[in-house]
């Protein structure tokens, strides 16, 4: 019987691309189809983008990952059901026409960049994912509708010229398919398709993730020879890149000839947006009601995370970024400028948690790990807090207040991160929770669960936002805030291996003891499944026991529990006289542990009762 892996981390936070659970049919939805398993930094990149200036979820995986961490898993936080649709996230696309434009009415009123009003001829009508053409004050646009507000009220994809206005004609192109971006975000409105015809049946794709003129691309593919004639055939494009496509996916609407000169071979995807400027604290924790299946919520459902971070919940604004003008027309010669994609998308720029909701979703996440028993929480404290007062900030603030509070741990100060965005010069402030789950996992996996996850020197950190003395420090142990401190010749370190467990439950102090206890209890809960069903007699009770005390031994050899010798380090108790005939009768099988784990210096007692309808655990 082996401890179960302690060290797997489950991050939820802002990120450049990503599945979202309205990217999947209801009633298949799996946890694990949003909630990614990521095990290396490139995966992350492949699968969540790099950097944001907007967020610091991908500093804290990258920290994660260059401090010794092996597995997590990533849950990407965007807003999918505002009223507005304007500020929900959705994916780039563009639809390919099949023939010539058709007239279906003029431009009645602009009511804002993205907006306009349409006076439709006789019975035509308008669609999510049309392509039309605009023309006007003597220029020309190609865009897509991303939603119908109402009657010839129309989302449009990309914001309109300044030219087109009024009176402007409206021309629709039939549809032969649609290419989009394979998860929501303005990421898509970089992606730039070419398309060559190669006969009447077959054409190549290249798809770019194109970054502008001065940068190399980002990412590529090609595809050389893709049909939309039959969709049983080994080359049919959507069931290819459903497949082989990390950047794009493709919807057949009907007519497979493609003409590629009404727009072009050339074009950028438009109407990509990332859903931030309205991002709330429901979308960073979810719920239990229908819609519910988002950020923490979704991390409920994956057994396997041992340790919780949400760095964006102390999210803070970066300095304001320049927006660039619309690029112009893609269908007016040569190849078309890479759009700018903060100016193409109003939720590009994401708004803070007040200070009020990052402490409620961070006493969510300590509500979480107490519930479920088995993970523990990083808690970030604001940037702005000075020394003296992050001391008393989490007890200010309820995150110290019940026992839950043994399940979360506080670390301070930021670090200072190299950024190659420069957002705020070569360096930027970044939560600690990401640096912290690595060390958490670097011991974990070098020396196990019962060492104290300090002293660990801390890679991908140039300096800490705050430097500590030996003073200090002692008021922030007194209030169990962990230092992390820059020591000459021996780098940036841990300083700290304290619980925000509550006065007066000294036994929870440690966070390694919570989480040592939380991985032997789940052991056991796991291990003795196979006992349910089997009758509750001697000899099940012993091997049961044996099983377990092998475990806690192996525990006891490489020093994470006292005692000279194993029965003053644990004790397994199930046999008769905890087992009686009436617990017998109502089908449970009752087993005692009791632990000396090293730092408390006494028993930690935890009952284990299996039977039919699962396993209650009860620590005394």
């Amino acid at each position: 019987m082996q401890l179960v892996r302690t060290d797997i981390a489950g991050f939820v936070g802002m990120a450049e691309r990503g599945p979202l659970p309205e990217d999947f049919d209801p009633a298949t939805f799996d946890a694990s189809q949003v909630a990614l398993r990521i095990s290396n930094w490139k995966q992350f990149l492949t699968q969540f983008g790099g950097f944001r200036e907007y967020g610091y979820l991908a500093y804290a995986v990258r920290a994660f990952f260059e401090n010794g961490g092996k597995d997590c898993y990533v849950v990407r936080a965007a807003v999918t059901r505002s009223s507005d649709p304007l500020q929900n996230s959705a994916k780039a696309s563009f639809t390919l026409p099949a023939g010539a434009p058709v007239a279906i009415g003029t431009v009645n009123q602009v009511a804002g960049p993205f907006q306009c009003a349409l006076t439709l001829l006789g019975a035509a009508s308008v669609a999510v994912g049309d392509l039309l053409l605009l023309a006007g004050g003597g220029v020309t646009q190609l865009i897509h509708v991303a939603g119908v507000i109402a009657a010839g009220q129309v989302l449009l994809a990309d914001a309109l010229k300044p030219q087109i206005g009024a009176g402007a004609t409206v021309q629709r192109f039939p549809a032969s398919c649609k290419i989009c971006a394979a998860s929501r975000g303005n990421w898509g409105n970089d992606l730039r398709i070419e398309i060559t015809p190669l006969d009447g049946a077959t054409f190549a794709l290249r798809a770019t993730v194109d970054l502008g003129p001065t940068a190399l691309p980002a990412e590529e593919e090609f595809y050389r020879a893709l049909t939309l004639t039959d969709s049983a055939s080994y080359n049919y494009a959507p069931a290819v890149l459903a497949q082989q496509s990390n950047l794009i996916r493709m919807e057949f609407l009907g007519n497979p000839s493609i003409r590629v000169d009404a727009t072009g071979n050339l074009f950028y995807l438009q109407g990509g947006r990332d859903g931030l400027s309205a991002i709330g604290l429901h979308d960073f924790s979810g719920g239990d009601d229908l819609n519910g299946m988002r950020g923490l919520r979704l991390l409920e459902e994956i057994r396997d995370v041992g340790i919780v971070a949400i760095p964006d919940a102390v999210f803070e604004t970066p300095p304001a970024l320049t927006v660039q003008a619309v690029p112009a027309d893609p269908c007016v010669g040569g190849s078309p400028p890479a759009p700018d994609a903060v100016a193409n998308d109003p939720t590009a720029v994401a708004k803070p948690l007040s200070p009020q909701d990052g402490v409620q979703l961070q006493s969510m996440m300590i509500e979480h790990c107490e519930r479920l028993r088995y993970r523990v929480a990083l808690i970030d404290p604001p940037d702005d807090k000075k020394i003296n007062e992050v001391q008393t900030w989490a007890l200010d603030n309820g995150l110290v207040s019940t026992p839950g509070s043994r399940f979360a741990a506080l670390y301070y100060p930021w670090m200072m991160a190299p950024d190659t965005l420069g957002v705020e010069g070569p360096l930027r402030p970044i939560p600690s929770s990401g640096y912290i789950a690595g060390a958490y996992a670097q011991t974990d996996l070098t020396y196990g669960v019962q060492r104290p996850p300090a002293n660990v020197e801390l890679q991908f950190v140039v300096d800490v936002k705050q430097a500590i003395t030996d003073l200090q420090q002692q008021g922030l142990n007194l209030n169990n805030v962990n230092a992390i401190r820059a020591l000459p010749g021996r780098g940036i370190r841990v300083w700290g291996a304290r619980s925000l467990a509550p006065a007066g439950d000294d036994e929870w102090r440690f966070i390694h003891v919570r989480r040592l206890m939380s991985a032997i209890e789940e052991t056991a809960e796991r291990s003795s499944r196979w006992a349910v069903f089997q009758s509750n007699n001697a000899a099940l009770r012993n091997s049961l026991r044996h099983s377990l005390s092998v475990m806690l031994d192996g525990i006891w050899t490489k020093g994470g529990l006292n005692g000279t010798k194993p029965t003053d380090a644990f004790y397994v108790k199930c046999d008769a006289t905890n087992n009686p005939q009436s617990a017998i009768d109502q089908g449970q099988l009752i087993c005692e542990i009791g632990v000396a784990v090293a730092a408390p210096m006494e028993f930690l007692v935890f009952e284990i009762r299996q039977d039919a309808s699962g396993a209650q655990i009860l620590e005394n």
